[in-house]
């Protein structure tokens, strides 16, 4: 996984922030200016504290009722505006997650056949379950408390220069070395939490495909083997995970270590300053010695506190490097309205050809010249993997390209998805049909058999794991596309687990469907050379139309 560096990240982060329009950094801003106000406020309640503690000691009298009224106010302040920052830390975050995830629900759309194929399930889940999380949590926990760790100490050690330089010279000395040795271990753990990261999606990854091997591994009796694997994965995962955790641990140690260190010679200063041992710097009263001694922890916690969450930083990067690739690859040109999503190159204008020079598809594929008439057939040739998938994926708009095609088209993989819900459902997705035109359909693919034998006909859920053969589910992804009446039509392999007299007869049913229509049809199995027009042939990562 390649390692971004700080600026790469920022503005990445600020490129999405941009393209949400939620005013990220503004809101930032604002809860951070909140929280200085609330820890301003305790400290100015540590100053009518100390004045009340110096009148019933040194001065053995009640303390003003202007102390105590000024200690209650300026504690409510501080308790009002701390709510309040929580207030604001949710809300934002819960903007920034649900525009995330809904931009994120666009790719899917627009990009879901791509998608599929390049990483595990797991990795998907990972995805939306935590990484929009650490992103969030980075913005509005990680650089709010970036800015107080700054803010606070630096307003407070000009009160303390005032008081005595030279308790103000010592922390201005000792608490640059918190954050130093913070930075320090930070970039460890951040190495770590990545390392960590990429073993848990493989952990996650293997574990997903042996579920859906397990027929496979117990018809040649492969378990053993791969136990082997899922525990030296497991193993090789405790390990990275103990690693992340005693870094964590590291870094706290070190913290509460200076930390408790800075306060101590502090304390032992201003103790020694009142018994009048010391005799450095401007005399020190009760009220100014008691101010200091309750404030200087106040600001190492809020240094401790960046060093507690500066793991969600380590984090937001690992999330970025798979978040951030992913978001550009959306087009955001036009925005979706009512909901719908604006599919990359797809409008609902009749399809009028397509003419692209050099056309490409990033480090995968290329051509010098693609050009369709509409109404033009296409044979895709090529060997297994050569990349006709690829190129189909992209002429669809769902893989990033130079050119893509501009119309209505409907897409007929070799690998259907049949979602865990209702035969109508899986049919009908977002349109409206009768159930007459259901049931024709499914008897022109030849699933009219099927059907009949289904409990509850068209309304029998599939489930996650439905009764489908290959070849069944192959039909009734192509009857979906039978209900439609597109420009185009991209056929990946749309008969591969189809019996050859089948394949034959559903062939003839896909070419008088599509007269007239733009074709382009991808196949290892005989079709007639006269259906065809064009040919195009996909090998070496070029494609040469012939």
């Amino acid at each position: 996984m390649k390692k971004l560096n700080r600026q790469t990240f920022q503005a990445g982060f600020n490129q999405l922030d941009n393209t949400l329009k939620l005013g990220v950094r503004r809101q930032v801003l604002i809860i951070t200016l909140v929280k200085c106000v609330s820890l301003f406020s305790l400290i100015i309640a540590f100053y009518f504290f100390a004045h009340a503690m110096h009148e019933w000691v040194v001065d053995t009298r009640k303390a003003s009722q202007f102390h105590i009224i000024g200690l209650s106010v300026a504690l409510f302040i501080s308790w009002l505006a701390q709510g309040l920052v929580n207030t604001l830390t949710l809300s934002c975050k819960s903007q920034l997650m649900q525009a995330m995830e809904q931009k994120l629900q666009r790719i899917f759309a627009e990009q879901q056949h791509a998608l599929i194929r390049q990483h595990s399930l797991f990795y998907w889940q990972t995805l939306w379950v935590k990484h929009i999380r650490s992103i969030a949590n980075w913005a509005f926990d990680y650089r709010v408390q970036q800015y107080v760790a700054v803010l606070v100490p630096l307003m407070a050690l000009v009160v303390i220069f005032y008081v005595n330089p030279v308790i103000g010279m010592g922390l201005a000395i000792a608490l640059p070395i918190v954050p130093l040795f913070m930075i320090i271990v930070g970039k460890g753990a951040a190495s770590l939490h990545r390392k960590h990261f990429v073993a848990l999606e493989r952990l996650g990854g293997l574990f997903t495909d042996r579920l859906n091997a397990l027929p496979l591994m117990a018809s040649y009796r492969a378990h053993n083997t791969q136990m082997r694997l899922l525990n030296n994965a497991s193993e090789q995962l405790n390990q990275r995970t103990m690693r992340v955790v005693g870094v964590a641990f590291l870094s706290s140690s070190v913290l509460d270590f200076f930390a408790t260190l800075s306060v101590a010679l502090v304390a032992v200063f201003i103790g020694f300053s009142l018994l009048g041992e010391l005799n450095l710097g401007p005399d020190i009263s009760l009220q100014q010695g008691l101010w200091v001694l309750l404030t200087v922890p106040l600001i190492l916690s809020e240094m401790k506190k960046l060093g507690q969450v500066y793991h969600q930083k380590a984090e937001a990067e690992a999330a970025s490097e798979c978040l951030f690739s992913l978001f550009n690859t959306l087009n955001d040109n036009a925005p979706a309205h009512k909901g719908e999503v604006k599919k990359r190159g797809v409008t609902n204008k009749p399809f009028s050809g397509f003419d692209a020079q050099d056309f490409d598809i990033p480090n995968l594929l290329k051509a010098e010249h693609l050009k369709v008439a509409a109404g033009e057939h296409i044979r895709l040739n090529g060997v297994s993997g050569s990349g006709k998938t690829v190129l189909l994926e992209a002429l669809a708009g769902h893989r990033n390209a130079s050119h893509c095609f501009d119309g209505s088209c409907v897409w007929v993989s070799q690998t259907p998805v049949v979602l865990p819900s209702s035969v109508r459902d899986n049919l009908l997705l977002d349109a409206h049909y009768s159930d007459s035109a259901l049931c024709e359909v499914l008897n022109s693919v030849e699933l009219a058999d099927w059907l009949s034998s289904l409990p509850d006909g068209l309304d029998t859920l599939m489930t996650e794991y439905p009764s489908l053969s290959g070849g069944e589910a192959q039909r009734l992804a192509l009857a979906r596309g039978l209900l439609r009446d597109p420009d185009i039509w991209l056929l990946d392999e749309p008969t591969a687990h189809i019996p050859d007299e089948q394949h034959h007869r559903l062939s003839q049913l896909i070419a008088r469907v599509t007269q007239g229509k733009t074709v382009v049809w991808a196949s290892h199995k005989l079709l007639p050379a006269h259906w065809f027009d064009t040919h195009w042939h996909v090998a070496d990562g070029e494609v040469t139309v012939k």
